[in-house]
């Protein structure tokens, strides 16, 4: 905004409210605001100038000081109550200038003096303009920042998205590596019995009604196992986006029950310490891939490590109104030096096996969806605390 030319070329584009009662002096400013404005919206008083301002899309408003009904003044102190950023030049003639105190808390952001003169006048809008310049650019990058962050939080969200579902495939590849590791047992066992029976039926010796039901009973008993094990693993695979209700121990007990021979096949015992009465507004699949992948991570880093007697135990308890979930090892726990690193994208001790880094990461989004605190500490081994609000 360095010359009269740009000034014009600015302000061309701006819409002015113009307020005078006088209709000789309305008459002569408007020769001179029409090489200026191409909008302009005229008012006969301060009440009329408010009431145009509210139907209209005004740029900058110029206005005398002493009208009928409402005075300038009275008019600006009403436009501030709704908005305190439009520009306002005042007509003012010398005897008002005990007005200009009053006008300069409301913000006004120059005066012209009566008449006119052109040449304060083009100095007082070219301020004006510039003031209008300033604003909007302002607000245009306030919203171009706004729409970055915006950009920024929802990449990030898709990105967790995606981790998330490759942390749900890796623990569905895991759980159907469970599903036949846990089927294997059951179903050799319903072969060796059936062989059996087969075999005492074709020589027709021993095949006492007493044998054909323990027979028919160990049968049942392992078909009941590869019936509740399935139950459980649909139950894990079924979408599910709602809240819940959750009663926690029976969750862990179900856990419990899906990873069961997979933590037997390494000799990891579990125990669960929870009253029964602990329940959670949550949706059960979060929850339970959570805690899954505390289990999975405290069982390969005691696998890792070589611990003898391994042990996990999950515990649930009431603490100041807040409901907290306790996975706890007994191996070497977290060394000093990445314990507060562990919950980042990407971070994993496990490179060479094949680690992604995405589990523990995916454990503290999933916390973090809920206002959780997911927290690791050691305390004779790794100790993860989920702290439910």
């Amino acid at each position: 905004m360095k010359n009269l030319e740009q000034t014009i070329e600015y302000s061309w584009n701006l819409k002015l409210l113009y307020v005078e009662d006088n209709q000789s002096a309305r008459a002569t400013a408007l020769d001179i605001f029409e090489d200026f404005f191409e909008n302009i919206t005229v008012a006969v008083n301060g009440a009329d100038g408010l009431e145009k301002l509210n139907k209209n899309e005004i740029d900058i408003i110029i206005t005398d000081i002493n009208m009928p009904k409402l005075t300038g003044i009275e008019m600006i102190k009403k436009i501030r109550e709704f908005d305190k950023d439009i520009s306002i030049l005042i007509l003012s003639a010398h005897n008002e200038t005990s007005f200009f105190m009053e006008s300069i808390k409301l913000g006004v952001t120059g005066y012209l003096l009566k008449p006119i003169d052109i040449d304060q006048f083009t100095d007082s809008l070219h301020k004006c303009v510039e003031n209008i310049v300033l604003k909007k650019e302002n607000f245009d990058y306030k919203h171009y920042l706004e729409r970055k962050v915006q950009k920024q939080l929802e990449d990030l969200r898709e990105k967790d998205k995606i981790l998330l579902q490759k942390s749900k495939m890796a623990s569905m590849g895991e759980m159907i590596d469970a599903i036949a590791h846990q089927w294997k047992q059951p179903l050799n066992i319903i072969q060796l019995q059936t062989n059996s029976l087969h075999t005492k039926a074709l020589m027709r010796k021993n095949l006492s009604d007493k044998i054909i039901v323990k027979y028919c009973e160990k049968t049942y008993k392992q078909i009941t196992h590869l019936t509740t094990t399935l139950n459980e693993f649909r139950n894990f695979f079924r979408p599910n986006n709602g809240k819940e209700n959750i009663n926690i121990k029976k969750l862990l007990t179900s856990i419990t029950i899906l990873l069961a021979d997979e933590l037997k096949r390494f000799s990891i015992e579990i125990e669960i310490s929870c009253p029964k009465i602990v329940y959670l507004l949550i949706n059960q699949n979060d929850l339970t891939h959570l805690i899954i992948n505390l289990i999975n991570n405290a069982k390969e880093e005691m696998i890792k490590n070589q611990i003898e007697k391994k042990k996990i135990c999950l515990l649930c308890y009431k603490k100041d109104d807040k409901t907290i979930i306790k996975v706890k090892d007994n191996g070497k726990g977290i060394p000093k030096e990445i314990i507060n690193k562990i919950f980042d994208s990407n971070f994993t001790t496990k490179k060479s096996s094949g680690g992604t880094g995405v589990g523990l990461y995916m454990c503290k989004t999933i916390a973090t969806k809920y206002q959780a605190e997911l927290k690791a500490q050691n305390n004779d081994g790794a100790e993860f605390l989920i702290i439910f609000n």
